[in-house]
């Protein structure tokens, strides 16, 4: 008996903190940040196709290549917003951030530097790995990954992408 009302207590905590990232799901969709060249980017900016946004600390960013080289060979057209979780712990200069950023990321990968944490925090994330949110075109979250790249782990999130072209609101 104890063990079905403390799986009925998790299943509700679990709808209840579903429920409320969901509401804070739209500032994140509407976030407009920076990236390395200065150009700003938004979720909502890519509306209309799936999106996978990688959100991980900027000590990690190395992890992002293997995974959007793999996940655009799999799902040729799909859009990546890379974001990377800034320490707060420190001050940061975002232009001396944009720099190290330009000279280590390879080119053609850019990355939205998010200094408040608003992605790692408004989702609970914890960003010494990737964490990838699958979108569809409307900016609802489909599903949430973490790790490093692996075979079984991309095949796992290329299959959680919506394939066929999304209409409409």
């Amino acid at each position: 008996m104890m063990r079905g009302r403390q799986s009925f207590c998790g299943l509700a905590l679990l709808l209840l903190g579903g429920l409320a990232v969901a509401g804070s799901l739209d500032g994140l969709v509407a976030l407009e940040l920076r990236d390395q060249f200065g150009h700003t980017d938004s979720l909502a900016r890519q509306s209309g196709a799936p999106v996978i946004v990688v959100v991980v600390g900027v000590r990690r960013l190395a992890l992002i290549e293997a995974w959007e080289r793999d996940l655009t060979r799999r799902l040729p057209g799909v859009r990546f917003l890379n974001v990377a979780d800034l320490p707060v712990d420190v001050p940061v200069d975002l232009d001396r951030t944009a720099a190290t950023l330009r000279k280590r990321v390879p080119q053609g990968i850019l990355v939205l530097m998010d200094p408040a944490r608003q992605w790692a925090t408004t989702l609970a994330l914890d960003t010494g790995l990737p964490n990838l949110l699958v979108f569809d075109g409307r900016g609802q979250l489909l599903a949430r990954f973490r790790g490093r790249w692996s075979e079984p782990l991309a095949a796992t999130v290329a299959s959680a992408v919506p394939v066929a072209p999304e209409t409409g609101p």
